[in-house]
Order: C-alpha cells, then structure tokens, then sequence
C-alpha cells in the first residue's frame, strides 16, 4: 500500500505546533499544507483563511471569502446546516477530530460534489478569542449512483447502521489512510482511539483456518478490481470467535484507476447461532415425528393380536351359547362384539393416520378426474343407497401422490354422505373456484406459485362454526356413534394429506344449507425443498 500523507494523528499535534508562530508564517504554511483545507471561526462559523487546494477546487478566494464574509455554512444546504452544527458540538472533547459523513457542497460555479468532512478544533495563536475549526475536506470518489433520495436520508441510513453488528469502512488508496465507522471498532472489539487502520491491521484478526484463503481473496479482489463477498471467522481484540460476512469493492475513478477501497463488515455469530439452533430443533422434531409415527404403528399392530382374541372368542361364545345366552348375559355380549369392532376400526384409522407420509411416496403428475372417477367406483354401493347426487367440474392435473389423493376424496365425499339431511336427497358439488393473491397471503403460502382452489358443498346436517378448525383433529367427533358410526381420524387424515402438498384446508357451515370443505393446493411441487 502507498505512504501515507495527512492523517488525524498529525492533525492533532499540527495545531500546537502552529500557536506559536505569528499570523503571516502561519497562513503560509497552512497555504501549502496538500489536501482541500480551510480555517473556520468558531463563533461565527466564518471562514478566516482557505488554502491553494480549496480555491482550486472550490473556486473561492480568500480575497472572495473575506469580502462576502462566506461561512462554511453558505457551502451546504439548509438541512444539512442542522446537522453540521450538531456534530461540531461533539468536537469540545474530541481533541484528534471527528469525521463528519458526506456533504454536499457547493462550489463557485454553483456545481455540487459530495465530500467527508474531517473537523478539529484550533486554538490560533494561543489567543483564546480566535479558537476556530480546521476543516478538511475529502471528495467522495463513489462512481456508482447512491439509492437514497438525498445525502440527508444516506446519512440517515448510515446513522441507522451504526450499531454493533454492522460497520462500513472506506480507505483512500494513495493515502492509505482507513476510516472505520462505530460498528466496526465493535465488532472488532478495538479501541474506538486506535488510529493505525491498514489493510494489514483487518487481516490480523483473521482466524488462522481462514487467513490464508481470505488473504488471497482480499487481495485479488483489490488487485482485479473484483467485488469480494466472503464469510469468515475472526479473532477479535479481546479473544472472542466471531462469525462475519465482508463485502469488498473497489472504486475507480473517470480513467479507470482504482481510487479507494469501501466495504462493510457484518457480525453473522447470533445469525449462525440461532440457525444452528432452529437446525437441530427441526431435526429433533423430525426425528420426534418419526418416532410417533413409528410407535404408533408398532402399536397398531400389537393391539391387533389382543383385539383379534377378543374377537374370536366372543364370536364362538355367541355361536356356541346363542340359544342358552338371553337377556342381560345376550346384551353384553353384543356389546362386547360392538366394542371390538369399533376398537379394530380405530386401530386401522390410526394405521392409516401413521401410514400418511411424504418420505414413503414420489410426487408425480396426477389426474384428480381419474382420482374422482376411481372414488366414485369404490362408493358405489353407498351411492346407490343413498340415491347420492354428486356434481363436478373438470378437476386439474397436479404433482401429487396418488394414493394420498384418493385417500382425501374419499374421506371428504364419505363423510358428506354420512352426515346427511334424513329428508333431503344427499347432494355433492365439487367445484374449481378463483383464488386471490390476498387468500394466498391470508392463508400463509407463497405468492408467484399457481395454486388450485377445490371446494366440496353438501347439503347435509353441517356443524357449529365453532368446531370449524376442531374437526381436523385425531379422535374429535361432533355426534355419538349411535348416531354416526366413525372414529374421528378421517379429517385428521385429510389435514395430513393436504400438508403434506404444500397447502391448506378449511372448513365452513352455511346455515340451513349444509357444509363447505375448501382446500387450496399447488398446481407443482417444484418450488419446495424437502428436508426430512
């Protein structure tokens, strides 16, 4: 990197230096003194002297600036007046300067430029009535075009950032001179005093897995004008392992020469750590998950061996004692045969239930058409009793896995024939209906991918709005069995099934009507990642 010139260091000890000389040698020096600098009085805010650099640059005079009494405020606009004043306020106990972010400032031609002011205070002469400021004043080279509305709302911004985890950095390449703004001395966990801000001092605190791979980045990125967006591990100041992401650029001038070095530093540690968190906490779900639906499975089948003695035995009791059992001893009997029956049908519900899985099936493209007609064949006899009416429109093609559809079909259209109107004809409607990008939102899925809205009315006894969200539930039941035979797991299985897809389903009662069974699923599955 190339020497450096002026830095706030030097800066700090100039002043003292310069007090005791008189006026005249004193202006002479500072005349020539590189870098676009004036002397501002700190009452008034006028400016007392200017150097060759701000007349060449900015086009005032001294000779200008004394006759027309020109403040250092008179350079920027009205809002940014404001803020100029209030960060010299800070300038009292800061006795190496303060960097004040970007400016726009006007020169004598009218034409505007952006620039970093760098401000410290000046006791001139050792004459406590003539304290002033020494401005200097570093052009921003920035050849890109900034996103905010006004250098006001960029300062906004950059006031915003300046916390803890997140720092921005510009270096000047020919000066060689950092700037670090407040969140990278925190993340850094440096000194807020330190002045000797190298490229070098950043690539100390590398953590050794990364120096030398990070190294070679860096300074490929400086040297092929690349933008360097990397993460890496550092050793801060005080020994902790920090997690940061840097993003690099260098910025080149009208000729293409590279004129200084921005970046920022972002602290990913808390980001890392809640990620690898919520990581295992999904994998012990998942894990979790699968132990449920194993155990439940294992269970199934172990309840079937117990349940099928019952069966048995409570089968030959009634053949070989039918004419002997009477009564009380007949009725318990029959009872105990209901019981087991009803026991089975749960134990094959829950089968079902732990059976309905997206690692076990590949989606592939399926006809709901064909699903239907198939459901509608393996119904036919309750169909047929019932006199059922079911109407349907054409049904999509989607990534789906069969069976599970089939599955969902048939639990819907079952039940809406078994919680029928005793004095009404059983009537289904299956329906394609529009869906807005509002319902997608209201109903937590992602915009940009094509869903297909299915609904299925009945006119059949329908239930309390209450019970809308408890009937997808293992187990919950509205009605007694001697009323409506069942084992409250058909829904369950359907909420299932539906999730399974990457979508949703609801339920709705409409009075004196019947119900709405609605469900919303993707037209593919392409656009989900499977992580089980």
């Amino acid at each position: 990197m190339p020497g450096k010139l002026e830095t706030k260091e030097n800066l700090e000890n100039k002043p003292t230096a310069f007090a005791t000389m008189d006026k005249y040698n004193y202006r002479n020096i500072v005349r020539n003194i590189p870098g676009i600098l004036a002397i501002v009085n700190k009452i008034d805010l006028k400016i007392v002297f200017a150097n060759k650099q701000f007349e060449n640059t900015l086009g005032y005079l001294n000779e200008d600036i004394i006759k027309q009494n020109l403040l250092i405020t008179d350079l920027i606009s009205i809002n940014q007046k404001e803020r100029l004043l209030h960060n010299l306020e800070n300038i009292e106990d800061n006795k190496s300067g303060i960097e004040f972010n970007i400016f726009k400032v006007k020169s004598k031609n009218n034409k505007k430029n952006n620039y970093f002011f760098y401000v410290s205070k000046l006791d001139n002469y050792g004459n406590e009535n003539e304290i002033s400021y020494i401005f200097i004043l570093h052009p921003d080279n920035s050849t890109f075009t900034t996103p905010f509305i006004s250098f006001d709302t960029r300062e906004l911004f950059i006031q915003q950032y300046k916390n803890e985890d997140f720092g921005t950095f510009e270096c000047n390449i020919h000066e060689a001179f950092f700037v670090w703004t407040e969140g990278m001395f925190s993340i850094y966990e440096v000194d807020k005093e330190y002045k000797e801000l190298t490229i070098e001092f950043m690539l100390s605190f590398i953590h050794p897995t990364y120096k030398e791979i990070v190294s070679r980045e860096i300074y490929n990125a400086i040297e092929n004008r690349l933008e360097l967006n990397i993460e890496y591990k550092i050793i801060t100041k005080k020994n902790n392992v920090k997690l940061i992401k840097c993003i690099l650029k260098s910025v080149i001038n009208d000729i293409g020469i590279p004129v200084k070095l921005i970046g920022s530093i972002r602290d990913l540690t808390n980001h890392s750590l809640i990620e690898e968190n919520l990581k295992n906490k999904v994998e012990e779900l998942h894990s979790s998950n699968k132990e449920l639906e194993d155990f439940a499975y294992i269970a199934s089948h172990d309840l079937q061996e117990p349940l099928r003695k019952i069966t048995t035995f409570s089968g030959r009791l009634s053949e070989k004692y039918k004419d002997v059992l009477q009564g009380e001893g007949l009725m318990y009997l029959n009872r105990m045969t209901a019981s087991a029956e009803n026991m089975r049908s749960l134990i094959n519900n829950l089968l079902d239930f732990s059976r309905i899985s997206k690692t076990m099936h590949v989606f592939e493209p399926v006809d709901l058409n064909i699903i239907l007609k198939n459901v509608k064949m393996d119904l036919e006899l309750l169909i047929d009793e019932t006199k059922t009416v079911i109407e349907n429109q054409n049904l999509p093609i989607i990534d789906a896995i069969s069976s599970q559809m089939k599955q969902l079909f048939t639990n819907l259209l079952s039940n809406a024939i078994k919680f029928r109107k005793t004095d009404l004809v059983p009537c289904i409607k299956i329906e394609i209906t529009n869906i807005s990008d509002q319902e997608i939102i209201n109903r937590g899925l992602s915009l940009g991918i094509k869903y297909f809205k299915i609904q299925i009315t009945d006119n059949g006894i329908g239930f309390e709005p209450d019970s809308a969200v408890k009937i997808f539930q293992v187990f919950h039941r509205l009605h007694g069995k001697s009323e409506y035979p069942g084992s409250g797991v058909g829904l369950a299985i359907c909420k299932k099934i539906i999730e399974n897809h990457h979508g949703v389903i609801y339920a709705e009662n409409i009075d004196t009507v019947g119900s709405k069974f609605q469900f919303i699923l993707p037209e593919t599955q392409q656009n989900f990642k499977y992580n089980y």
